[in-house]
């Protein structure tokens, strides 16, 4: 009965966003000033998330767009909860440029740890999920990573969790990743910090959510996450018309309607 009344829900709101989505471009956020920190992809920078950096920045809102632990230049650098630790900084970042209003964005593996952090700290404005990727306790992504998670496993055991070693990997542009086994299995572990499974529930209640699917996207996440998280009359779950990588761009006009009905 949860599932259908929220799927009612959704498509109502989802309407309404569409329809004011058209004119939120033009018009400046109202009311405290907003922060957003929008983070990229698995293996990316923040070329994807641009042009929808660009559009909060014209409607008035304090953004940064850092390269985060999981950049092909960082890729698990660290773990999962010293992530989390690592947007602590970002978002005092943007209390120090005058943010009043903190909303934590994400793309991909940036949309899994938006609903990480979502999960571990209070006072967010909103949690905004980009064609969510990065799902270590779903069957398919547990079986491609099951050798890597059992030898970090081994390696933990035996004491070497803080070795660093050679892991296979798959998506973001790498078929293999570098770092210690601790690290390496916070990320991937199908029972671990970094699933959906336990981020979505732990959502802070007074949290709403923004989930949105590119309708060309080959994984679609947001009905069975937002199914999972404590219901907000703010929550929204939209699809736009794109692909997974193109999903931030064509989110633009949904993501500032959507910051707009929270004033």
């Amino acid at each position: 009965m949860r599932v259908f009344v929220w799927r009612a829900r959704v498509l109502m709101v989802a309407a309404t966003l569409l329809l004011t989505a058209g004119t939120a471009a033009a018009e400046n956020l109202s009311g405290e000033k907003f922060g957003v920190l929008l983070m990229h992809g698995k293996g990316g920078t923040d070329k994807l998330v641009a042009s929808l950096a660009s559009a909060l920045r014209d409607a008035g809102a304090v953004v940064v767009t850092p390269l985060m632990p999981w950049s092909s230049t960082r890729i698990y650098d660290k773990s999962y909860e010293a992530a989390m630790a690592e947007i602590d900084e970002r978002v005092a970042e943007l209390r120090a440029q005058g943010a009043k209003r903190i909303v934590v964005a994400g793309h991909s593996l940036g949309a899994n740890a938006a609903l990480g952090y979502g999960a571990r700290r209070d006072g967010l404005a909103g949690v905004v999920l980009l064609a969510y990727g990065h799902v270590p306790d779903k069957r398919g992504m547990a079986r491609k990573l099951a050798g890597s998670v059992a030898k970090a496993r081994e390696m933990v055991a035996a004491g070497k969790g803080g070795d660093t070693a050679e892991f296979l990997d798959f998506g973001g542009g790498n078929d293999t990743a570098t770092a210690t086994a601790n690290d390496l299995l916070s990320w991937f572990d199908p029972a671990g910090p970094a699933t959906f499974s336990k981020n979505a529930p732990d959502l802070k209640a007074a949290t709403p959510a923004l989930c949105i699917d590119g309708e060309r996207d080959k994984w679609k996440r947001c009905g069975e996450i937002m199914g999972l998280v404590p219901s907000h009359p703010a929550s929204r779950e939209i699809r736009v018309d794109a692909s997974h990588k193109g999903t931030p761009a064509a989110s633009v006009d949904a993501v500032l309607a959507w910051l707009k009905t929270l004033n």
